[in-house]
């Protein structure tokens, strides 16, 4: 019993330790930031704006292209940077240009939008667009 008692109040001095610390070092504000409501940007539409090129496609030319994008408060793209290349220059050239035509619902801190950076991968993959490539042949 006594064992119990002692673990408890070991315990109970440590949160409070712990409580007070955080208040010194402005944690406090840090903690209720990640607390409060978020939501991170969605896409508008199901449509992506890049092609993969027919003679690439046939040539099974793949790769992933990633990259870093700037989301307005608005819900537009207004800076790319190229993270990854995925090591054929024509498919990063399709990727950067196309990533500006997206629009996202806006991420939200709490009730306001915000701007935010993220990541986005652009995967051609030949597998994924053979319906669209048996389409453009026709």
């Amino acid at each position: 019993m006594k064992r119990l008692v002692m673990l408890g109040l070991v315990l109970a001095t440590a949160a409070v330790a712990y409580a007070a610390a955080g208040e010194r070092l402005g944690l406090d504000a840090l903690l209720k930031r990640f607390r409060s409501s978020q939501r991170l940007p969605a896409l508008r539409s199901a449509q992506l704006p890049f092609r993969y090129p027919v003679r690439l496609w046939r040539n099974a030319v793949e790769g992933e292209v990633l990259l870093r994008i700037h989301i307005t408060e608005a819900g537009t793209v207004d800076s790319v940077e190229l993270e990854r290349s995925c090591g054929h220059a024509e498919l990063d050239s399709i990727a950067l240009r196309g990533v500006t035509r997206l629009t996202y619902y806006p991420a939200l801190q709490g009730e306001e939008a915000v701007a935010v950076w993220a990541v986005l991968p652009v995967r051609f993959q030949r597998h994924a667009a053979a319906t669209a490539g048996e389409d453009r042949e026709r």
